[in-house]
């Protein structure tokens, strides 16, 4: 394009239908080196319409591009294999940035059409490889070569001095580079590895003073990669979510659940190896704080809810230990009230996962318990046979059926309902309850745990219920009643599968082993 001459010009106009310029061309004599030369200033003073100012811009810089990235990729070619280099030198640079002229490169450009027209797929195919490559190749290029960008005057100065530089300005050092490199790559926020090595290791080659005692790399790289994290934003919506996933190879039609991490514990992997912090003073205040601001929000980051519990649970164990008021505990860590924290809480002091466990309960012996003759007169029951004969669908009579075995295990072990479970009533314990309404109905059935005459948490089914009974006695450290304390302890001691527990009579386990009736 260099050599080409004025009409040359006009005809690449007007094949890029851009013909209402070429008689401003020609006044103005454009020849191939001059539009190469053009500049924002002499285009507008060319073209009146800002589209064709656009559109001529564009393409001369998608061919300035190109021909820059074929002749870095012909040098590469020629230092890693003369043949290689003979194939692509030889033939594609020949075509695309030869000075032959315009009818050598239209005959590159329409080489993908043979004689009759038709689009030979093979040349389309290595066209598009060699434009992966050039795009892979732009991306990388920088990190072979990496360039510290421009530091301010004031980082200029305490560098120049040889001096270890101070938190802040430490700060303003990554910042720079964090910006610089978000230019190298076009925008985007996630570096590799690669990458975040090269630009550490160019900033101790430039400055070895920065490297402290030897260990100067992995604190620069750790603080760049921290930087990379702040700057970016949070995921705003389930849409965004969807889009990203879509983005990454995820089918849009798969199904997603709707249900939350407060409702949907299974859903979530909770970590059972974290070790405390031990935080003092406005280190822990802070932690607290941010807790109770979370509480309020409607999108909560789960992760860092995670992490701030697991650091500020030494404070918290202490004030239950201590026996503060429930109330205190609850405004101070408000999560409490959501059943996945409160599973989370029972499985860091106990590593067991109360809900999985409870499932695993109710699955087993639900049946067992329906059989026995101590309950078949039951109110509860008397109320699950009735819904039973309206439904057919299997998941609606399991889930029916649970449900009726998990509020009828005290009447098995002779122990006082009213201390397990308000079905259809107003709780009246302090000690915490289950309140039950509408236990059969799948579409208006309620389940909440009370603690202290107060709501503590609303649940989505039984299961849900009853575990969350069982790690509240656990994670607030309240004494088990005596008149519900043997059927508590058989659900202890098989969520921490203890097979022969001391306290549990030997006519209660005949009665969940075989369905018969008891000899009088």
């Amino acid at each position: 394009m260099e050599n080409w001459s004025v009409d040359e010009v006009c005809n690449w106009l007007r094949q890029r239908n851009l013909g209402e310029l070429v008689p401003k061309f020609h006044e103005e004599e454009v020849s191939g080196a001059a539009l190469l030369a053009l500049n924002d200033r002499m285009v507008q003073q060319l073209v009146k319409k800002i589209g064709h100012q656009a559109v001529l811009m564009d393409l001369i810089n998608k061919y300035l591009q190109q021909k820059s990235g074929l002749e870095s990729f012909s040098h590469c070619c020629e230092t890693a294999s003369p043949k290689f280099s003979e194939i692509t030198s030889g033939t594609t640079d020949r075509k695309m940035v030869n000075s032959s002229g315009c009818v050598e490169q239209k005959k590159y450009l329409c080489s993908t059409e043979n004689e009759e027209g038709l689009i030979d797929h093979r040349v389309l195919k290595q066209k598009k490889k060699l434009k992966s490559f050039f795009t892979r190749y732009k991306k990388l290029q920088w990190t072979s070569s990496y360039a510290l960008p421009d530091f301010p005057y004031d980082v200029k100065c305490i560098l120049a001095e040889k001096k270890c530089p101070d938190h802040s300005m430490r700060i303003r050092i990554i910042e720079f580079l964090q910006a610089d490199m978000t230019k190298y790559l076009e925008g985007s926020l996630y570096p590799n590895s690669q990458q975040y090595n090269i630009v550490v290791n160019a900033l101790l080659q430039a400055y070895p003073f920065l490297n402290e005692d030897g260990n100067g790399f992995l604190l620069w790289k750790r603080a760049l990669k921290d930087r990379f994290k702040y700057v970016r934003r949070p995921i705003e919506d389930d849409e965004q979510v969807l889009r990203n996933k879509c983005k990454f190879g995820h089918r849009r039609g798969q199904t997603r659940k709707s249900s939350s991490a407060e409702n949907k514990p299974e859903d979530v992997k909770v970590q059972v190896e974290e070790k405390p912090v031990h935080l003092e003073g406005s280190a822990m205040d802070a932690h607290i704080k941010w807790l109770k601001q979370e509480y309020t929000k409607t999108q909560r980051n789960w992760k860092e809810v995670d992490n701030r519990m697991s650091v500020t649970i030494e404070i918290r164990r202490k004030m239950i230990s201590d026996k503060a008021p429930l109330k205190d505990i609850l405004r101070l860590f408000p999560f409490l009230r959501c059943p996945y924290q409160l599973f989370r809480e029972f499985q860091l002091l106990t590593h067991m996962d109360i809900y999985k466990k409870t499932a695993e309960i109710l699955e087993i012996y639900s049946e067992n318990i329906l059989s026995l003759y101590v309950v078949r007169n039951n109110p509860v029951n008397i109320m699950l046979q009735e819904n039973l004969k309206r439904h057919t669908e299997g998941d609606i009579l399991k889930y029916m059926k649970m449900t009726a075995a998990c509020l009828l295990l005290p009447d098995v072990f002779g122990d006082d309902s009213s201390l397990f479970a308000a079905v259809n009533e107003e709780v009246k314990v302090g000690t915490p309850v289950l309140e039950v309404k509408n236990p059969f109905n799948v579409n208006s059935c309620e389940f909440a745990l009370y603690v202290e005459r107060e709501e503590l948490a609303q649940l989505d089914d039984c299961t849900m219920a009853l575990a969350a009974l069982v790690a509240a006695f656990h994670v607030f450290d309240i004494p088990c009643p005596k008149r519900i304390h043997r059927t508590l302890n058989f659900l202890e001691s098989l969520v921490f599968e203890v097979r022969s527990p001391a306290s549990l009579a030997t006519p209660v386990k005949r009665k969940l082993e075989a369905s018969q009736y008891p000899s009088t």
